[in-house]
């Protein structure tokens, strides 16, 4: 006896979900045990086989203005951000120089420090990280952008200026719940700039102030 359109229907969506609970176990890799699982991506080993640190070279790029020795002598309290990366130096830079007069800015090279991140990834489609985020969630466990795209897709639960302190870090997030999180360098040390501004007066400082998005999260504070 042939099976009838709706039995037909019924069995697709037998297999359709079977398929997706099959896959789901597979992503999160919750087959191991039975040898069926995705290509696990061991950290730092990946990044190591990317980057070679011997053939890394730092290039130093003149960032230094003819203002920075009239801002020397101006008057004014001074602010100076933190240590900027050269691409969001480089538009900060387009930014202030029509804005604000030669002598009341200056702009010269600055180290950024090596970054080191709790790491969890990678992962293979976006609905694994939506799980992920919501697991994370219910931890009370915060999760930050990633700034290296070489560990996408991947969460980062936290930024720190040394592997030593990520690892410490990590264990106390280990006695919260959390599973399969590692440390990984983000980025290298690498050259940046530092911006310091002059106001001499109010003018400047609403000039500074209408550049909005540009200033974001650059940790202005008294020039040292």
């Amino acid at each position: 006896m042939r099976p009838t359109r709706l039995a037909r229907l019924r069995q697709f969506v037998l297999l359709a979900l079977l398929f997706n609970l099959v896959y789901f176990l597979w992503a999160e890799d919750l087959l191991r045990g039975a040898g069926f699982g995705p290509k696990v991506q061991r950290e730092p080993l990946r990044l190591e086989r990317q980057i070679n640190p011997q053939a890394v070279k730092i290039q130093k790029i003149d960032l230094q203005f003819p203002g920075d020795a009239a801002l020397a002598s101006a008057e004014g309290p001074c602010l100076q951000s933190d240590p900027l990366e050269q691409g969001k130096a480089s538009l900060l830079r387009q930014s202030v120089s029509p804005l604000l007069p030669p002598e009341a800015w200056a702009m010269t090279p600055a180290t950024l420090p090596a970054r080191w991140i709790i790491y969890i990834g990678q992962y293979y489609s976006p609905l694994t990280i939506a799980s992920k985020r919501a697991e994370l969630a219910a931890l009370n466990i915060t999760v930050e952008a990633l700034t290296n795209p070489e560990l996408e897709l991947g969460l980062s639960l936290g930024h720190f200026t040394s592997q030593s302190a990520a690892a410490t870090a990590l264990e106390a997030l280990k006695k919260r719940g959390l599973r399969k999180a590692l440390v990984v360098q983000e980025r290298p040390e690498t050259l940046g700039a530092v911006m310091r501004v002059r106001l001499s007066d109010a003018a400047l400082q609403s000039k500074l102030d209408s550049l909005g998005a540009e200033l974001a999260n650059t940790g202005w504070q008294p020039c040292s």
